[in-house]
């Protein structure tokens, strides 16, 4: 292994006992078949609950609503891009030819980082794993205020005020039969709504609302 990959470590804190796997993890789909897409996909789940953990440490007396406000922003990409940039993690990502002489997207860089969280978690397990996160992550979570964040339903609200087009409308459906649980529908237009659910309504909507930000394609600054 070179000299840099070893570098990769320590500033990781982590070191692998199957440097394959390592080299796996920083492999993107468009160099080879064996590439990181899986280790992305665990370590997407497991950073989520990870966070989740934390911040339910860290916070105890937020409500669920904030929690999940909290846990959005720290899995957002730029946040993930941010910590990936910390590690400089650009330079150890192998790409294939279409990739080289120009900036690596964002986006392969905050899905290298979920990489290397999967294969850490194969590795050595969710406990390991979760010193890991909380160490680079915590000038993100120390940094956290619920006041300044932005729930889904006023991201939404601003676009459409921003775009000139009419406000969403949201509507109970039903409260689905099992004890505390609401569907909303959010609407925006004939061709563009979506289904929320969640514990109570206020939650439901928040739900509606970031799922038809996804429809929407809007991305987190």
């Amino acid at each position: 292994m070179n000299k840099g990959l070893e570098n990769l470590e320590k500033n990781l804190g982590y070191s692998f006992e199957r440097k394959e796997t390592l080299v796996k993890a920083l492999t993107h789909v468009s160099k080879s078949e064996v590439n990181n897409e899986v280790f992305e996909f665990l370590g997407d789940s497991v950073l989520s609950l990870v966070i989740s953990k934390l911040l339910v440490k860290k916070f105890p007396k937020n409500d669920e609503g904030t929690l999940s406000l909290m846990r959005s922003k720290l899995v957002s990409r730029k946040t993930l891009n941010k910590v990936s940039k910390k590690l400089d993690l650009d330079r150890y990502i192998v790409k294939g030819d279409s990739l080289i002489g120009q900036e690596t997207p964002e986006n392969i860089l905050g899905n290298a980082l979920e990489a290397l969280f999967g294969a850490i978690y194969v590795e050595s397990g969710l406990d390991f794993l979760e010193k890991i996160i909380k160490n680079l992550f915590a000038q993100e979570i120390e940094s956290l205020r619920a006041g300044s964040l932005k729930n889904s339903k006023t991201l939404l609200q601003e676009y459409c005020q921003k775009n000139k087009v009419s406000l969403p409308t949201y509507n109970q459906i039903k409260k689905k039969e099992y004890k505390n649980s609401f569907v909303v529908l959010c609407k925006l237009n004939e061709s563009l709504n979506c289904l929320g659910f969640g514990k109570s309504l206020k939650l439901a909507e928040q739900d509606a609302a970031k799922t038809l930000l996804k429809e929407m394609g809007f991305k987190d600054e």
